[in-house]
């Protein structure tokens, strides 16, 4: 991504990439950080901090849970080598293309469900030309979609209040380092009916 002041017909060619398809992660992360007059933004778009995931594996922070376990939701541009992964983008090339309010899952279908929506109404408008996907939307689907006893995370830079039938596990800070913005792991269980 070249630095500094991005010439006005840089931008136009990056505009008709992103609107036909073929525009690059960097290349959206330029337009992105243009429009939406963020210097940062780049650091928080489009992929999760290094090691991350394995991360949150390791950890636990998703349950006793495989990465192939993981349903991806708003998955950007991860890794090919993770199963389960659901974008409304098809360039972004995930296994299924949906929107994470409507998943084409049937209720109690994975271990874990894994959030990382835009962060802001500039981001879903200018980099996937949508309306930003409340976080309550999306947790309200990710609690259909996860098994009794199942974990949600959202990767945001808000914490929201648990879905219905899910109870807050946890809140873990995330950073890509110092300088760049702080977002917020917030951990979420399916209650188990019959226990309480």
């Amino acid at each position: 991504m070249p630095r500094g002041k991005t010439s006005e017909e840089r931008l136009a060619r990056l505009r008709e990439a992103h609107r036909n398809g073929t525009a690059s992660k960097y290349e959206v992360m330029e337009l992105a950080e243009h429009d939406a007059g963020d210097v940062d933004g780049f650091a928080v778009f489009g992929r999760y901090p290094k090691g991350f995931l394995a991360h949150v594996v390791k950890a636990e922070w998703l349950g006793r849970v495989r990465r192939d376990e993981i349903l991806h939701v708003c998955s950007g541009t991860l890794s090919e080598t993770e199963t389960w992964t659901v974008d409304v983008r098809g360039q972004a090339r995930p296994r299924v293309q949906a929107d994470g309010k409507a998943l084409p899952f049937r209720a109690d279908s994975f271990k874990a469900v894994m959030l990382d929506p835009p962060y802001s109404d500039e981001y879903a408008r200018n980099l996937y030309g949508i309306e930003n996907p409340r976080p309550s939307w999306l947790l309200k689907e990710a609690a259909r979609v996860v098994v009794p006893g199942g974990r949600i995370g959202i990767l945001h830079v808000a914490i929201p209040f648990a879905p219905p039938g899910c109870f807050l596990v946890d809140v873990w800070p995330v950073t890509t380092g110092v300088g760049f913005r702080i977002r917020a792991l917030t951990c979420y269980e399916k209650a188990q009916d019959g226990l309480f």
